[in-house]
């Protein structure tokens, strides 16, 4: 995977490209859309919803295909109660 440039506003640079997987490049124009329509205009702020949105619903999807590892209330105190004696 390319690896994508930091998305802080006061180091974003302009002139190198910024890559989107086809699913981010869906959310950063309905992200674009929407705040242009508020008469705004904050990319960094837009490409971070898009990836966001973007990771959603891949989690989503794993989640709906089964590929996501579930735990009880039990077992979860107990990963908590070991992390703790640590």
């Amino acid at each position: 995977m390319v690896e994508a440039q930091t998305l802080n506003p006061e180091i974003l640079n302009v002139t190198e490209n910024v890559t989107f997987t086809p699913l981010e490049l869906k959310y950063f124009v309905l992200e674009l859309k929407d705040m242009m329509a508020e008469g705004k205009f904050d990319l960094p702020k837009v490409i971070r919803a898009a990836r966001f949105y973007a990771e959603i619903e891949r989690s989503t999807e794993q989640y709906k295909q089964g590929k996501v590892v579930t735990f009880t209330e039990e077992e979860l105190e107990a990963l908590d109660n070991v992390q703790n004696l640590h």
